[in-house]
């Protein structure tokens, strides 16, 4: 308990007191994922190549028709599964904040924020690997990138905080009620294909196109891909209210996880 109680307290330090120990746990976190892996970060460019040509295998076979996507559907599919992947990967990520620096947490002395920042910054260094190959990959079949192009970046950062605030919340529920956890990672899983990844937020099929349509996912994914392969703004109204209540999500589950950290904590302690 008084470990907890003593973690939560160093919140209270100024931020720049933990600077470097945020800058560690980055570097740390970057080297150890993939030090054990022959190929290293090479995965950030071999998985997405291997998504592409299972979508694109399907498309030619003619099992899947994604609708008017207005590019050619291996750049399509790659930048639609990349910033895909942008988002569960943040949700993946955080969600194990608590069980993977259960240690530290029990034994070292720093405000919660840091962990949160660390998650983040090493989310964004790693997906940069992938979006270079990606816009490669637009430029070689011949997209063209207009000013809007320019806006990308700051289009994908509601996308990052709902996963972010997604997997605050997960993170908790890990701890103390993990069945619930394993659910939100499977319904994770299965959002995919409710939401137009690899197929246009335009296709008409049905009940699913009806799920596309009132999806948030439909526009926080729409919008930055438009503004890359198509230089036009997607659905700006509905972005914006979308973007509003992520926004709003994500600074309550920051307190709530702040909130029920301690609980999580003393849990740890117990087993």
């Amino acid at each position: 308990m008084s470990q907890s109680n003593d973690n939560l307290k160093g919140a209270q330090r100024p931020p720049k007191a933990y600077r470097f120990f945020t800058w560690q746990l980055i570097r740390v976190a970057l080297t150890a994922e993939y030090k054990k892996s022959f190929v290293g970060l090479l995965w950030l460019l071999i998985l997405p190549l291997i998504s592409v040509v299972i979508w694109t295998l399907l498309n030619g076979a003619g099992v899947i028709n994604p609708g008017p996507i207005g590019v050619p559907y291996p750049a399509y599919v790659l930048l639609s599964t990349s910033i895909w992947g942008f988002f569960a990967d943040i949700y993946s990520t955080t969600s194990q904040v608590l069980t993977n620096h259960s240690r530290i947490l029990l034994t070292a002395h720093f405000p919660l924020r840091t962990l949160i920042t660390e998650r983040i910054v090493v989310h964004l260094i790693r997906f940069s690997i992938p979006l270079i190959l990606n816009l490669l990959v637009l430029v070689y079949f011949g997209v063209d990138f207009g000013w809007k192009a320019w806006y990308f970046p700051f289009a994908i950062v509601p996308l990052m905080l709902l996963g972010a605030g997604l997997g605050l919340l997960v993170s908790l529920f890990r701890v103390l009620i993990l069945d619930v956890a394993q659910l939100a990672d499977q319904s994770i899983k299965l959002l995919m294909y409710l939401s137009p990844v690899v197929y246009s937020p335009r296709l008409e099929a049905g009940w699913l196109a009806d799920v596309i349509y009132y999806n948030p996912l439909t526009y926080l994914l729409g919008y930055p891909r438009d503004l890359l392969t198509l230089n036009r703004w997607f659905e700006p109204t509905n972005f914006a209210i979308v973007t509003v209540g992520t926004l709003l999500f994500f600074a309550w589950s920051v307190r709530v996880f702040q909130r029920h950290t301690r609980k999580a904590m003393e849990r740890l302690i117990n087993n």
